[in-house]
């Protein structure tokens, strides 16, 4: 029995302020703060983000400083962090992503679409969010990741920002089939409802936490 204690945290939105309204944006920072806190107290090993950690490409500054300020009450109690970026995160123009200055700051880690990363002998694989008609592009490295998976002894976490259509047949984007098979724990983000449900054909549960705060499932 594999026996893990992590942090598995996805569609934070950081920077929506629902219904136009500065308290319920502030409703998300405290909720979020919660979350880390929360990780801090339960002596996680560490924290996964499986993307939309903003609401928008282009987050305020106030936004961003919520982040930093949570990543470094992280790091002030040895926990790492990873992350994959969702829709929300990343620009339509061709521009850096602002997760990326957190990682190059050394904050977190950025879990490089389909590069395996090592926390001590858990093996961490993720990828960023991609359209349903890209699907085919990413079976290749799924079958590439799952070999390297398959031979790792270790535990083994896919960390994924997408919708699973057995899960939600109008938000899914790839079904459970096409998934990488030898993996301990799907991490995965995108689906704003809490779900977690283990195929026969997965190595292990696949898990959405859904959003940290209530927000609109479309």
């Amino acid at each position: 029995m594999i026996k893990l204690r992590f942090s598995h945290i996805s569609d934070i939105h950081l920077g929506l302020a629902q219904y136009g309204s500065s308290e319920r944006e502030q409703d998300i920072y405290d909720v979020f703060e919660q979350a880390i806190e929360k990780s801090i107290d339960d002596k996680v090993e560490f924290v996964i983000f499986a993307g939309d950690i903003f609401d928008e490409p282009n987050p305020k500054g106030r936004t961003q400083i919520k982040l930093a300020n949570a990543l470094i009450r992280l790091n002030e109690n040895a926990i790492k962090s990873y992350f994959v970026l969702g829709e929300h995160d990343i620009n339509n123009i061709k521009d850096t992503p602002i997760p990326f200055v957190f990682n190059n700051l050394g904050f977190t880690k950025y879990l490089e679409n389909g590069k395996p990363i090592l926390h001590d002998d858990v093996m961490i694989v993720g990828f960023d969010k991609f359209r349903k008609k890209e699907i085919h592009l990413f079976k290749e490295k799924f079958s590439e990741i799952d070999e390297i998976a398959k031979k790792h002894h270790g535990p083994k976490i896919l960390v994924l920002h997408q919708g699973i259509t057995e899960i939600n047949k109008f938000a899914g984007e790839v079904n459970s089939t096409d998934l990488p098979k030898n993996f301990n724990y799907y991490a995965m983000g995108h689906l704003h409802d809490k779900f977690e449900k283990k195929f026969d054909h997965l190595g292990g549960p696949l898990a959405y936490p859904g959003s940290i705060e209530l927000t609109t499932s479309e």
